[in-house]
């Protein structure tokens, strides 16, 4: 009885022995194979901490090589600022103007010991500078701030004079005596003289682009841009100031030689006294006209006794 029933409990125990070990292997390979990633996440992380510490060690040697080297070109800058200092200060003593031959290092800049000015090219067209004479000559002063050469000079001249007074011509031929005065001298007592000076649009045009490539001719294109910017207002008064309207002139002399000047042009109008302020606001091209009026001014100016 009792062999049957071991016999019977030896297959029975097999299986639960068998069962006790695949419950094992159930646990046990899922925690290996968890360890083992573990354990080639923790060899790779090694592997990249070799490989850093490999390129940090690297960056730190060219980091301390190219702390030498630049301890070396401070040393050799120091080296050279001190021989130049040392050949400025020796050609100081030859020629004393060298010490402003070079432009600083910001601009503008004004040193009062200098005797320079230095000024961006870009500043110039914003001066309020007279660049022209009243016949289109260069202003000596304008030509020498920027280098024009005497030959320069003369033949830039010789073009412009010759095509203002070209215009002046034309705009003589076109001017005449009207008996219309202006409100504020057709009601007053004296001698008048009203010119009306016809508009000259494409000739203006056409001389005044003519003017301006005569100064892009002999300057060359950045002085003549400068040019124009610095002078558009004086431009435009001589070429295109009578371009839409005529220009009305009247000039009246009072009883007591006072002298009036009305002057309108498009949608602008002026009226001033004196024959200073007339001079200065008359084209003498056109003064002629008023001869009548100008010269009894004289006349009467002369026949008075002195105190």
């Amino acid at each position: 009885m009792s062999m049957k029933t071991n016999a019977s409990l030896l297959p029975r125990k097999t299986i639960l022995i068998a069962l006790v070990l695949l419950a094992a292997l159930g646990v046990g390979i899922p925690q290996q194979m968890k360890l083992n990633q573990e354990l080639r996440a923790l060899a790779e992380a090694r592997g990249e901490r070799i490989d850093l510490d490999a390129r940090v060690a690297a960056a730190t040697a060219a980091l301390a090589g190219v702390r030498e080297e630049l301890r070396a070109e401070k040393g050799s800058r120091k080296q050279v600022m001190g021989a130049v200092a040392e050949a400025e200060q020796a050609m100081v003593k030859v020629s004393p103007e060298s010490r402003w031959a070079v432009a600083p290092a910001n601009l503008p800049d004004w040193n009062a010991e200098s005797p320079y000015v230095w000024l961006r090219k870009e500043m110039l067209p914003k001066l309020p500078v007279e660049v022209f004479t009243k016949n289109g000559e260069l202003q000596p002063e304008v030509a020498m701030v920027l280098a024009a050469s005497g030959s320069q000079q003369g033949a830039l001249n010789a073009k412009l004079t010759r095509l203002l007074g070209d215009f002046h011509e034309l705009q003589v031929a076109k001017a005449q005596r009207i008996d219309e005065h202006p409100p504020g001298i057709a009601g007053e007592e004296g001698i008048k003289v009203t010119v009306r000076v016809e508009p000259l649009r494409e000739e203006g045009g056409r001389l005044k682009q003519e003017f301006e490539a005569a100064l892009s001719d002999e300057l060359g294109a950045q002085r003549a841009d400068m040019l124009t910017q610095t002078a558009e207002s004086w431009l435009d008064s001589q070429f295109s100031q009578f371009g839409m309207e005529p220009m009305i002139i009247s000039m009246i002399r009072h009883p007591d030689g006072s002298l009036n000047v009305s002057i309108k042009s498009g949608g602008s109008s002026m009226f001033t006294s004196g024959r200073r302020s007339i001079e200065q606001n008359i084209p003498a091209h056109l003064l002629p006209m008023f001869a009548e009026v100008l010269e009894q001014k004289d006349s009467a100016s002369a026949s008075q006794p002195v105190k």
